[in-house]
């Protein structure tokens, strides 16, 4: 549902690149991903990081189609981790 309305799926689970079943999922649906990958974030570091990354998040769904999976660390950032280009 989430690749078929457009959306994004924000997620804690770092390993869902790595499972087949999960990353075939993601690319049939056409998923774009954002993992928060710094261990033992609290909601409130979450939200942080999240606020942060927002515009950078915006800027890579607009630039790369998907299915795509990007990493948002404690600082904000926004890293494309799959596919690699």
């Amino acid at each position: 549902m989430i690749g078929s309305k457009g959306w994004a799926l924000l997620t804690g689970d770092k390993r869902i690149r790595y499972n087949l079943l999960e990353k075939h999922a993601l690319q049939i649906h056409a998923v774009r991903e954002f993992v928060f990958t710094s261990g033992n974030m609290s909601g409130q570091d979450m939200a942080a990081a999240l606020e942060l990354a927002l515009g950078k998040m915006q800027r890579l769904c607009r630039k790369i189609e998907p299915p795509f999976v990007a990493s948002i660390p404690r600082a904000g950032e926004v890293h494309l981790r799959w596919p690699k280009l």
